[in-house]
């Protein structure tokens, strides 16, 4: 019985850190600093692959990919600026550790997808990237250059969040 209490609660601890809020990257966008729910870095590695820039201590919960970026959008690209160790937020990881050829800031290329901002208050908390805040902004990336703009105001009645403020990029 012992036995079998032991591993039920390991089994709660170890989902239970898996379930953790993860600390945002960082995108400068439009003259703000925002808190950003997408990892564009994490496309250029294999899933599970070891990412040897990263400090060799046990990751935080709160951070389990070992580093958080800071990353820019100017003249409709998307950079990585810098990378820092993940939680607690110390010391700097330099880029050339990552490609030895990288200099800040590296125009990130390699990345298409969606990035999401978020802006204003938190609204309603959650794991991982899950939060809702006030405002989400989803910026359409392709080969590293924004094509496409969307925003959602949460704070708006339901069925008139979305902002067709969308513009498309040539």
């Amino acid at each position: 019985m012992k036995k079998i209490v032991i591993a039920a609660l390991f089994c709660t601890v170890g989902s239970a850190a898996f379930a953790t809020s993860q600390v945002p990257e960082v995108l400068v966008y439009g003259g703000t600093t925002n808190d950003l729910y997408t990892t564009p870095l994490e496309s250029l590695f294999p899933a599970g692959s070891p990412k040897v820039f990263i400090n060799k201590r046990p990751p935080s919960t709160a951070c389990w990919r070992g580093y958080v970026g800071t990353w820019k959008i100017e003249n409709d690209e998307l950079y990585l600026v810098a990378l820092r160790e993940g939680h607690p937020r110390t010391g700097a990881i330099p880029l050339d550790k990552v490609n030895p050829q990288w200099k800040s800031p590296v125009k990130a290329t390699w990345f298409s997808g969606t990035l999401r901002i978020g802006r204003g208050k938190v609204l309603m908390g959650g794991m991982g990237f899950s939060e809702k805040r006030e405002i989400d902004i989803f910026l359409e990336i392709k080969e590293g250059k924004v094509v496409s703009t969307r925003q959602v105001d949460h704070t708006k009645e339901k069925g008139t969040a979305e902002t067709e403020s969308e513009s498309v990029r040539k």
